[in-house]
């Protein structure tokens, strides 16, 4: 039955995605984290499914990707990723633990919906060229690992008038890939898991966010660019929210 629940919420959140952006990655993952026990294991296999989910989207917006965004991001998401291996291995020393699943984070989220609030109405606004995705890069890598959902931290960059509503989920899209990939090997080795173990949960949910990325697509084509734009904010600004009000969606696990 939970399996069940996981594949039809995983159709569903790929659909939103696909039209909005973002949103459904991190519904996905406050779901999984209420049928799954384990916090790393679910920002794991959440990972695992939004790779396939983002690189669905990638693809199949692949006319609006813009190679300057996509190369800066990746050289500040090595950094990143990097940042957050040496953090996890100092801390697996500092609480003298095997693994790092024995480790618990429970402060991050609340500080990032903060951050997405403030980013969104309180700071200052700038002139409407692109934001450095290099800086993203780094903050995207950084993160992922201790997150999961890295796509409302990032989401705000690309809010910009350069930039289409196709733009805005063809780059998000190619970004997270790049941070999803770039965690795999960081949980294999830190915290001891086997992906291939999991295959019989994680292959269903993969072709849901697969059928849901293409049906998303096609409903985006009935959405205006400027009610888009508008929805994409709210949504951010729900889920900041969200963020602030959950601490943590489950108790003593590492997220």
């Amino acid at each position: 039955m939970e399996n069940f629940i996981l594949i039809t919420a995983a159709l569903f959140t790929s659909t939103l995605s696909a039209m909005i952006g973002m949103g459904g990655g991190i519904v996905l993952l406050g779901l999984m984290a209420i049928l799954m026990p384990q916090g790393y294991l679910v920002i794991a296999l959440h990972g695992m499914i939004q790779l396939i989910g983002n690189g669905t989207r990638a693809f199949v917006f692949k006319g609006a990707i813009k190679k300057n965004i996509i190369s800066n991001y990746f050289y500040g998401s090595l950094i990143g990723l990097s940042l957050s291996g040496m953090i996890v291995f100092v801390l697996i020393q500092s609480f003298d633990v095997k693994t790092a699943n024995e480790i618990s984070f429970d402060y991050l989220k609340p500080l990032i919906g903060i951050y997405i609030l403030w980013f969104l109405y309180l700071r200052k606004k700038q002139s409407a060229k692109l934001f450095n995705f290099f800086s993203v890069g780094i903050i995207g890598g950084l993160t992922s690992i201790f997150i999961g959902a890295v796509g409302p931290l990032i989401a705000p960059f690309f809010l910009n008038d350069k930039l289409t509503k196709e733009n805005i989920i063809a780059n998000k899209a190619a970004c997270q890939i790049i941070t999803h990939l770039g965690k795999i090997p960081l949980f294999i080795y830190f915290f001891d898991l086997n992906y291939f173990d999991h295959a019989i949960l994680l292959i269903p949910l993969m072709l849901s966010v697969y059928v849901g990325t293409h049906l998303g697509k096609k409903l985006l084509g009935y959405i205006p660019e400027r009610t888009f734009k508008m929805i994409f904010k709210i949504s951010l600004t729900i889920i900041a929210i969200k963020l602030i009000f959950d601490a943590t969606l489950f108790d003593k696990t590492f997220i």
